[in-house]
């Protein structure tokens, strides 16, 4: 049996106006995922909060400056005798122009539900297949679910909140 060492990574959700997630493409010449899309973020270094290392990372990716708000979920990455845990939280942009740094070669906003038709980093991949999402709509309007993520993730928040008896 392999024993595997766990490394954490954070990314964030930031959505726009018109309710679309930030989503960044790998460089082809990443070690891990190349060319496949990702949500902004990354290690989180020796003695550094995730929370900080989340604005960190979003910083140097993207040249954006970003408040956090809630934790979203977990993902799990099984990599070469290492299990990186992804904690993904949802931000917003505070100030700054999308820029990116050369560990990404592009970048797309997409509605939630529109994220399986790019190719996710498995990490994301995984997150995304396990979310509920409600199949059929009473309205047309085919980005409803998108537009009630962020009632969704207050009421986690508020959940765990109860859980941790804030």
């Amino acid at each position: 049996m392999i024993d595997f060492v766990f490394g954490l990574s954070v990314r964030v959700f930031l959505t726009n106006d018109e309710g679309k997630i930030l989503i960044l493409k790998r460089s082809t010449d990443s070690k891990t995922n190349p060319g496949k899309w990702e949500l902004p973020g990354g290690k989180v270094d020796q003695g550094e909060s995730f929370d900080q290392a989340l604005i960190r990372e979003v910083y140097e990716e993207t040249q954006l400056k970003i408040s956090l708000e809630h934790v979203v979920g977990v993902s799990e990455q099984n990599l070469h005798l290492i299990r990186a845990v992804h904690i993904i939280l949802s931000g917003e942009i505070v100030e700054g122009e999308l820029n990116l740094s050369r560990e990404h070669e592009g970048f797309a906003w997409v509605f939630f539900e529109d994220l399986p038709e790019y190719e996710l980093a498995d990490w994301l991949e995984g997150f995304v297949n396990n979310q509920d999402t409600p199949e059929n709509f009473e309205s047309d309007d085919k980005h409803q679910f998108t537009r009630t993520v962020k009632p969704w993730l207050k009421s986690i928040q508020s959940s765990m909140d109860k859980i941790m008896k804030k």
